[in-house]
């Protein structure tokens, strides 16, 4: 059992998602950066999907009621155990009692806490990911609050190397690029949105809006199906990138798609901060795909070593 002492501004319980719902009007939901999750949950030998905590913009405390193992990773933070700083992607294990801080993020946007076990909520829809707009998954559907409890699962109780060692930084998923590859739209009405943008203010877990200089051809349609990753081009000519708690139908032009392996790179990149759209094949992106699960193969392989 876990105590929030002190809740950030933003904290939710994030899985992998929901899958299989999008016809039904269900976005995914889901954790911003996917790869910082996954490798976490490899990490301390939970199944990839288990929900932990996406925490951002301020600091809080954690309160311990039994002991429990957990890793946290994903944006650089200021984090520690009682008075021991922590590293990020290295197991530690706590007694009853004991107090976990963050004190700041100091680079990058989201910031994972995972418990072996995983939290233990609700299923809603085959997810226990919070969709804040829809108010259900996780705790009520909402943002985490001082004075919740939270439920840690069992542990699988796999051998584990981490105990002693932090995660090599190559084994490490890229927390923040500056360079976003996308797969441009084809056919009559295709735009081109490649170039240099920041990331606006004006962006959440449902979007990013990228402001540059404005694309012609920008336009509102007949709606269409979309996900995480496309990039719509409004009437304004300003990019929006679809984010995990993204719409299933919209109503801007589709310029492309940002591909799956770059979403939790994009997911880091603050308000005010350059990034660049580079256009790639579907070949490249399914690389790109394949590269990070191999990745995390070699994470699960680095943790079974004595």
């Amino acid at each position: 059992m876990i105590r929030v002492r002190k809740a950030p501004a933003y904290a939710t319980v994030q899985d992998t998602g929901r899958r299989g719902f999008l016809a039904s009007g269900v976005p995914r939901a889901g954790a911003m950066d996917l790869p910082a999750l996954t490798t976490l949950n490899v990490l301390l030998g939970n199944d990839m999907g288990a929900a932990g905590i996406e925490w951002a913009l301020t600091g809080g405390e954690l309160e311990f009621g039994d002991a429990t193992v957990f890793a946290v990773g994903g944006a650089e933070a200021s984090v520690s155990l009682g008075s021991t700083q922590l590293d990020a992607y290295r197991a530690y294990g706590t007694a009853a009692g004991e107090t976990l801080s963050i004190d700041a993020i100091t680079g990058g946007r989201f910031v994972y806490i995972v418990f072996a076990g995983g939290i233990d909520c609700g299923v809603v829809m085959t997810s226990r990911s919070t969709y804040a707009p829809g108010r259900f998954g996780g705790l009520e559907g909402r943002r985490i609050k001082g004075g919740d409890v939270l439920t840690v699962g069992t542990s699988g109780g796999r051998r584990r190397r981490q105990f002693s060692d932090a995660l090599p930084n190559e084994l490490r998923p890229v927390r923040s690029r500056e360079a976003i590859r996308f797969v441009p739209a084809e056919g009559g009405d295709a735009v081109t949105v490649e170039g240099r943008y920041t990331v606006s203010h004006a962006s959440d877990r449902t979007g990013y809006r990228l402001v540059g200089e404005p694309r012609e051809n920008g336009a509102s349609i007949t709606s269409e199906p979309v996900c995480p990753g496309v990039i719509q081009l409004p009437p304004d000519g300003e990019p929006i990138v679809l984010m995990s708690d993204a719409p299933t139908i919209g109503g801007y032009r589709i310029a492309g798609a940002v591909i799956s392996a770059d979403l939790g790179a994009l997911a880091q990149r603050l308000p005010g901060e350059a990034i660049s759209l580079e256009p790639v094949t579907v070949e490249q992106a399914q690389k790109e795909l394949e590269a990070q699960a191999g990745l995390l193969a070699q994470v699960r392989e680095w943790c079974l070593c004595d």
